[in-house]
């Protein structure tokens, strides 16, 4: 339905974003998306651009714009700091009806093939070779509790989004990680919630060598024969939770403020009948 008939790597000018700007839109091509186009202008300022892949189709005597529409925008308005030493790879097609375009336009950028935030988490713990075995997914779930932690607790500031995983960086964390991911081994779907990871970290600083015993606890469901427990008591309040899945109402803060309470209650060897998470007064200092 489709040909590829050339396929030719053009320096990047203006004169050639222009050109491609201005081409006549395939009909398939998506509507534009100004916050799309404010991604890519980030790119362009932090100077992050690779070589774009641009495309056009042919249908009769039409030359259709079928790939590159965002990035061809944004370039035509920079305004004078048009990005220097770059490349465009350009494909041109031939297309036998409008069918085949769009056929041809699930080609580029394919769902399946997008990188997921576990891709990014993955590509910046792969640079630091402690981390190397450490099971991604446990990584991950690491940085983004310890982001959360410094950010809405410690208030410290802490990257977000896809950034948090620059946390990878400090090497201080990676002992708490490393733990995370041998914690993690059992198999405790309860504790993966980012908020309860960010109240492991938090019991971690303040004392190593009990937290890993206390969620060791957890993780294999509490203490044998003490149902009011606070490691038996917490983690029964998570299942339960995980299996609400969700309907609860409970916002992230609650999860953290609960299993701070539970802690709390370990380390003052204290039993608990009931997990307590409003955070109407604030969250809970952690006891060392």
């Amino acid at each position: 339905m489709f040909r590829l008939v050339n396929a030719d790597v053009k320096p990047l000018t203006k004169e050639l974003a222009e050109e491609f700007k201005n081409l006549e839109a395939s009909p398939t091509e998506r509507e534009l998306n100004p916050a799309r186009i404010k991604m890519l202008r980030e790119k362009a300022d932090a100077g992050t651009l690779v070589t774009f892949h641009w495309s056009t189709a042919k249908l009769g005597s039409k030359k259709l714009r079928m790939n590159g529409q965002h990035s061809s925008n944004m370039l035509c308005s920079l305004n004078g700091s048009f990005p220097e030493g770059l490349k465009v790879h350009l494909d041109e097609y031939e297309v036998d009806n409008k069918e085949a375009l769009a056929v041809l336009f699930r080609q580029f950028d394919e769902r399946k093939s997008g990188r997921t935030s576990q891709d990014v988490s993955g590509a910046y713990q792969g640079l630091f070779e402690p981390l190397h075995d450490v099971p991604r997914k446990a990584a991950k779930l690491g940085v983004e509790g310890i982001g959360w932690y410094r950010r809405e607790v410690a208030g410290t500031g802490a990257p977000s989004g896809d950034n948090v995983y620059s946390l990878f960086g400090e090497t201080g964390l990676h002992t708490f990680l490393r733990w995370l991911g041998e914690l993690f081994s059992i198999k405790t779907p309860e504790l993966t919630r980012g908020t309860v990871v960010s109240a492991m970290y938090a019991t971690f600083i303040a004392n190593e060598t009990e937290a890993r015993n206390f969620w060791q606890l957890v993780a294999r469901g509490g203490v044998e024969y003490e149902d009011n427990a606070p490691a038996t008591v917490l983690d029964t309040w998570l299942k339960d939770l995980k299996e609400d899945k969700g309907k609860d109402g409970l916002k992230p803060g609650n999860y953290y403020q609960g299993c701070i309470f539970a802690w709390n209650a370990h380390r003052d060897n204290k039993t608990i009948s009931n997990i307590k998470y409003d955070t109407k007064k604030g969250l809970y200092n952690v006891a060392e």
